[in-house]
């Protein structure tokens, strides 16, 4: 080469095209590609966040869907408590008022078969000594307080079918203030002028009333005494302790 020192180092030269705008196109791209990057990240973040909301959205919506089943299977299975409740309620209530007209039944039962038995002996003929026979006294409670029902049978026995004439005496005993007391029958009722002494009758007479216990009162049994003046003269008295039926 024209120019040259003989025995130097030379160093190859390569001719390219002047390109002055070349480096800003550079950057340029390079702050394109950093951008894109950014907004990249930015799109993926936001879509993985989005998506992440959708899936923890839907999954609140089961969430939701399955608490409002289990209050709903809550609700019924609490009125299907409430319900058995009152069944068994319904059920205690039922027992107890066909255990209740079972023993009244029974003590009606009770009642006629000791009707009949007085009805038989009052139609039987007499072979015992005649007189006055008292029987089935029967105390219930009446509506007013401390006030009670009496109902008993006074016969004749050996008189066959002759009127019998007389009077009976209604008593009661027991204790007040500590203290023995005794109150004829006319000073229990409310009314005593309508209290009946008389006794008349063919085969037999029931004895009925009610009356009323005075503050205090404790009773303990009740006597009748009965006495007739014809067609014999005859007397009698019993004793019952002081037993209230339920009718």
């Amino acid at each position: 080469m024209a120019g040259a020192v003989k025995g130097s180092r030379q160093t190859r030269m390569v001719v390219v095209p002047y390109r002055p705008w070349l480096p800003a196109i550079l950057v340029a791209a390079f702050v394109c590609a950093v951008l894109l990057a950014a907004v990249g990240g930015l799109y993926w973040g936001y879509f993985g966040a989005s998506r992440e909301h959708i899936e923890v959205g839907a999954e609140n919506v089961l969430l939701s869907d399955a608490l409002l089943q289990a209050q709903e299977q809550v609700a019924e299975l609490r009125a299907q408590l409430a319900m058995s409740g009152q069944d068994t309620l319904l059920d205690q209530r039922a027992e107890a008022e066909v255990q209740g007209t079972i023993n009244s039944l029974r003590g009606r039962i009770r009642q006629l078969e000791q009707d009949v038995s007085f009805y038989r002996q009052v139609m039987a003929p007499e072979s015992a000594e005649p007189g006055l026979i008292i029987e089935n006294l029967r105390l219930a409670a009446a509506a007013a307080p401390a006030s009670y029902r009496y109902h008993a049978f006074v016969r004749v026995a050996g008189a066959g079918d002759e009127r019998v004439r007389g009077t009976f005496r209604v008593t009661v005993h027991g204790q007040q203030n500590g203290a023995p007391r005794s109150y004829e029958l006319a000073q229990l009722s409310h009314v005593p002028a309508e209290i009946s002494d008389i006794l008349e009758f063919r085969y037999f007479q029931a004895l009925e009333g009610e009356f009323e216990l005075p503050p205090g009162f404790m009773p303990e049994e009740v006597l009748i005494h009965a006495q007739s003046s014809e067609p014999g003269r005859y007397t009698t008295e019993r004793r019952f302790s002081w037993t209230v039926e339920e009718i």
